[in-house]
């Protein structure tokens, strides 16, 4: 069954939001097995459904490679998020203000968002599309503000809810021009009927805006930094990865399969907003004290690597952003279970309060390590791999300013990477530190992680079976179908 995927998480996440009615507080830790075995179930029958194509509702709902491979990405972002956040759902955390409260509802909203996703990749339909959306944005709203005790959290919550809906209302004012000039909320047909006309520039503008909030292009992302500290750091992990996922999986569905056919004549718009978005995030970042608003500057800054993938269009587009996302997700959370680890047992969260961290904890300090150096594009981890792939694509399409931007860009972050790694191997320990205990769940996650940061990069093969798997779908073609 083509949907199974999306009714499993579904199913998941009603049986925990009844369970957590019924069952004593001693006994609500097998909601978050359960929340982590719908998501492995899930993943377990999308992974089965390689090389199995079809469609739903009259095509509205349709699978193929290109979506099987975002819906991974979601599942893994999903599942690892519960395993992020185990230890403060649980109460095993020495700092008790990291502590978070409502396990059921939390994981139930966490499948519910996840679930959102998935449907967004396999929309062929303006509504359809755009409800999957709000589906996956809704529920990360109230994620984010989840420690009502808290005001910094509170004060995120407001920020995002706010800036959210103005992002989703000026989407949906793009969306509502596309259907205006195709008459039609059909994906395909819309690409077949619309003209080049300013309307159809406004309405491009307009989408780019709005997906621009998740994706946090500059100038969207005045969010990030707010919301990315006061939230509850494993939802931080979440939208760092999931949401950005997500913001790609819909700007591929409408510039690729939709406007696929015209790139040529506003790609020259993405490499404005890569070379922007990476250089703000980059120079913005190194003057950052707080870890997560760190974080949240790095994130900004592999966003404009990401979009020079839809430089173009090129066959090598998607597969080369589809395999940074892939070593993004993995490098992201190496780092963001370690802020995880160390915040759960001393609540801190500045980069200096990580002096000496190599000498208390040696391997989850190389973990960090690897991570940050990934992010940064060190080969031969899986960051430098990607992008180079995305270098490429640029390259390709003529523009070799914007790589070399992007070769000067990441050269600045290695500056602020370091300053991590120096806290931790070279500046004097803490007076109070020792050495801390990790739990066996996140302990796992950071072992996991790492190696997906150090395997993508080191093996080559991965990258070859997007490429095959990618070019068997129609992607392809309906850009070359639609190119006017």
């Amino acid at each position: 069954m083509l949907m199974l995927p999306e009714l499993i998480v579904i199913a998941a996440g009603f049986i925990i939001l009844l369970l957590d009615l019924f069952l004593a507080e001693e006994k609500k830790n097998i909601l978050g097995t359960l929340a982590f075995a719908g998501l492995l179930i899930a993943l377990g029958r999308t992974l089965f459904s390689f090389g199995q194509q079809g469609e739903l509702f009259g095509g509205r709902f349709v699978v193929d490679s290109v979506a099987i491979w975002f819906k991974i990405i979601f599942l893994l972002a999903g599942m690892t998020t519960v395993a992020l956040s185990w230890d403060r759902l649980t109460g095993k955390t020495t700092d008790i203000a990291s502590r978070m409260k409502h396990r059921g509802e939390f994981y139930t909203i966490l499948l519910f968002s996840t679930a959102g996703m998935m449907y967004l990749i396999s929309s062929r339909d303006l509504v359809t599309l755009y409800i999957s959306l709000e589906l996956s944005t809704i529920p990360l709203f109230v994620l984010v503000a989840w420690d009502r005790d808290n005001p910094l959290c509170g004060e995120a919550g407001l920020k995002y809810v706010i800036l959210g809906a103005l992002s989703s209302a000026v989407l949906l004012y793009g969306l509502g021009i596309l259907y205006g000039l195709s008459g039609s909320t059909d994906l395909a047909t819309i690409s077949q009927k619309i003209t080049h006309s300013p309307a159809l520039w406004l309405s491009v503008a307009m989408i780019t805006a709005g997906i621009g909030f998740k994706l946090t292009l500059v100038p969207f992302h005045m969010w990030a930094a707010d919301v990315y500290q006061g939230a509850p750091t494993p939802v931080t992990a979440h939208l760092s990865v999931a949401s950005k996922a997500a913001g790609m999986a819909f700007i591929f569905l409408l510039f690729y399969r939709v406007l696929g056919g015209a790139f040529q004549e506003w790609n020259i718009l993405f490499a404005v907003l890569a070379t922007i978005t990476m250089t703000l995030g980059n120079l913005v970042a190194i003057i950052q004290q707080n870890i997560k608003r760190f974080m949240a500057f790095s994130a900004i800054s592999q966003a404009g690597y990401l979009i020079m993938g839809f430089l173009g269009p090129f066959p090598e587009g998607l597969p080369s952003m589809l395999f940074y996302l892939y070593a993004y997700i993995f490098t992201n959370l190496v780092v963001f279970a370690v802020i995880i680890f160390y915040a759960n047992e001393t609540g801190r969260e500045n980069i200096d309060d990580y002096r000496g961290l190599s000498r208390t904890n040696p391997i989850i300090a190389g973990a960090m390590m690897l991570g940050l150096f990934s992010l940064a594009g060190i080969p031969p981890l899986s960051g430098f791999v990607g992008k180079f792939f995305l270098f490429s694509v640029a390259s390709k399409a003529g523009f070799h300013w914007l790589v070399g931007v992007a070769a000067i860009n990441s050269t600045i972050s290695l500056y602020y990477y370091l300053r991590i790694v120096r806290q931790m191997y070279i500046e004097p320990t803490m007076e109070d530190a020792t050495t801390l205990q990790i739990s066996p769940m996140l302990a796992g996650t950071i072992a996991i992680t790492t190696l997906g940061a150090v395997f993508f990069g080191i093996i080559p093969f991965f990258y070859e079976t997007i490429n095959q798997t990618v070019a068997a779908s129609d992607w392809w073609s309906v850009i070359t179908a639609t190119a006017r």
